[in-house]
């Protein structure tokens, strides 16, 4: 096992004006006298982990509280797994969360240095730490939190029927989302037809052709220009073949041109060259005449065509403002709601298909619940067993647990039912919730005795005790801290306490000091070794008569604590 909560550094928050803690794996205490500043500790890492926290929070002076806390996670894969799907990377192992509380009330909330909501903060601080104080409503209190710890507790027996439970329950509201969406309101169903089949009619009537809007846009240029097309087509083809004014065309000049230099072409270097070359002008304005002739054929206006392509292009300017910007656009429209429409229009036989599909989901859901139900109350016997045999152990005799099965109606993807934990501390009163318990002293030893049964299983790896020995002593008091220490042995725990029973058990020491410079008044902290360790169980023990049997005493509780950690 290694440490989970690793190190905490606080800076300007209320007493703890730059501290640095450093935890280690196992069992971990906290002492000091009365108001020095222990549960300040706690808080400081209930708020670092997305606790609500006041500005009062705020050392006198400065502008912000500053609280970091590094969890090492490696060894913790639901952990990991959890953050990849969050897009959180992590920082070789570790995950650091920082928080800045200003004095304006305003926080800044940071996951390995990102910026992120308080939602997703919270979510990561509930399964990095689990707290426990008197009358503090931890995670045994709620009852959303019970099956899951009862199917903990059960392991790989409820593995499988989970899975498939859970795996059925998906599949189940998948067919159910179909069949409601195709059944859906009738009277809906039917104008979406009505106007699915308007739609295609409109398209269909169209007779659309890719490519059509760019050849009329074409074809309508030319037609609104004819009459400027004809005339000055009309004057170049004058100018180059027919001739103008009783001018000669340019084809007569150019035929001149040519019997001319025929004449010389014998005399003169490269003069066969030259007649060649122009006759090839020739041909190649005889070409150009022909062309222009041709443009002026088709330029004879005609405006019923005009008219025809204007109200072509309005046609498909509509279409377009209605179903896509283009006319491939408008057809791939039309293919998508043909096939809604067909859907729809042939829907009661897959209606009824899926009405089939969700009667043998539900079937093998149920199958599956009862399976799981059935595993779930063997193991709800062996968890009120092993409850009140841990009870026992913490001096609390002649207590009723109950696991209280509550029926849900229709699939659900835990199962058949809610789970509710049920205890009475006297003969002859009904067992109640776990919330409404009266003694404080009665509730911390129920819930050490869950964390014991359910610490080889529970997912959340960092366990924090404020004063959960508050209102109980002599042997009830011994037995705590056995448990606690027990537990510590396979998570990480952290306890604030002023029992000496409990802190001879701790695998690391922390003791806290006020001191105050005239000034102000500050809070520290230091990591105790073996002598001082002694001198502080002496003082817890003693107060101020310490003596000399008080501290024998002192050796005696960590002798004692020894061996018994020894034989766990």
């Amino acid at each position: 096992m290694r440490e989970m909560l690793c190190r905490l550094a606080v800076k300007d928050f209320a007493l703890l004006d730059d501290l640095v803690i450093e935890f280690t794996q196992g069992f971990n205490v906290l002492t000091g006298e009365t108001g020095t500043g222990k549960s300040l500790v706690i808080d400081a890492v209930q708020v670092v982990l997305g606790r609500r926290a006041s500005a009062d929070y705020v050392r006198t002076g400065a502008d912000q509280a500053i609280l970091e806390a590094v969890f090492d996670i490696e060894q913790y894969p639901h952990l990991v797994n959890w953050l990849e799907q969050n897009d959180i990377p992590l920082q070789e192992g570790f995950l650091i969360l920082g928080r800045n509380l200003y004095r304006s009330g305003r926080s800044i909330y940071r996951i390995n240095g990102r910026t992120c909501t308080l939602a997703l903060y919270r979510e990561v601080g509930q399964k990095l730490v689990d707290f426990h104080g008197q009358g503090e409503q931890q995670s045994l209190l709620k009852e959303e939190n019970h099956c899951r710890f009862l199917d903990a507790f059960g392991g790989a027996r409820l593995g499988d029927y989970l899975k498939k439970t859970a795996m059925l329950y998906e599949n189940w509201i998948r067919a159910r989302k179909e069949y409601q969406k195709l059944i859906g309101d009738e009277k809906e169903r039917a104008r979406r037809l009505d106007a699915l089949k308007f739609q295609i009619e409109e398209i269909d009537a169209a007779r659309l052709q890719p490519g059509e809007d760019e050849e009329l846009e074409k074809e309508r240029l030319f037609l609104v220009n004819a009459e400027n097309i004809a005339r000055y087509a009309g004057e170049s083809y004058a100018v180059l073949y027919g001739g103008m004014h009783e001018q000669m065309s340019a084809m007569d000049l150019l035929g001149q041109a040519v019997d001319s230099l025929r004449q010389i072409a014998s005399f003169i270097e490269g003069g066969s060259d030259l007649t060649e070359r122009l006759d090839a002008v020739i041909y190649q304005v005889q070409e150009v005449a022909r062309d222009i002739a041709d443009i002026v054929e088709r330029t004879d206006f005609d405006a019923s065509r005009l008219n025809y392509v204007e109200e072509r292009l309005d046609l498909i300017g509509k279409l377009q403002q209605k179903y896509g910007d283009s006319i491939e656009d408008i057809l791939r429209y039309r293919d998508k709601i043909a096939s809604e429409r067909e859907e729809l229009m042939y829907s009661d036989e897959k209606v009824s298909q899926l009405k089939e599909r969700l009667t043998q989901l539900e079937k093998d859901w149920r199958e599956a619940a009862a399976g799981l139900s059935r595993i779930r109350r063997e193991v709800a016997r062996a968890l009120i067993k092993g409850v009140v045999r841990e009870l026992r152990d913490l001096e609390v005799a002649n207590v009723q647990f109950q696991v209280d099965f509550r029926p849900v109606e229709g699939p659900h993807p835990r199962g058949a039912e809610d789970i509710a934990f049920l205890f009475s501390p006297n003969p002859g009163e009904p067992a109640r919730p776990l919330a409404k318990i009266a003694s404080g002293g009665e509730l911390s030893r129920v819930m050490l005795a869950f964390k014991n049964l359910l610490s080889s299983v529970d997912e959340v790896p960092t366990l924090i005790f404020d004063e959960v020995d508050a209102g109980i002593g002599g042997r009830v008091l011994n037995a705590v801290a056995e448990k606690m220490a027990a537990i510590g042995q396979k998570r990480q725990v952290i306890c604030v306490t002023h029992a000496p029973q409990i802190a001879c058990f701790a695998n690391q020491h922390l003791k806290i000091t006020k001191e105050n410079d005239g000034k102000r008044t500050y809070t520290r902290i230091e990591t105790l070794d073996d002598e001082g360790r002694l001198d502080e169980l002496t003082r817890m023990l003693g107060g101020r008569g310490i003596t000399s049997a008080v501290r024998q005493h002192a050796r005696e509780l960590r002798r004692r604590a020894a061996e018994k950690l020894a034989t766990q």
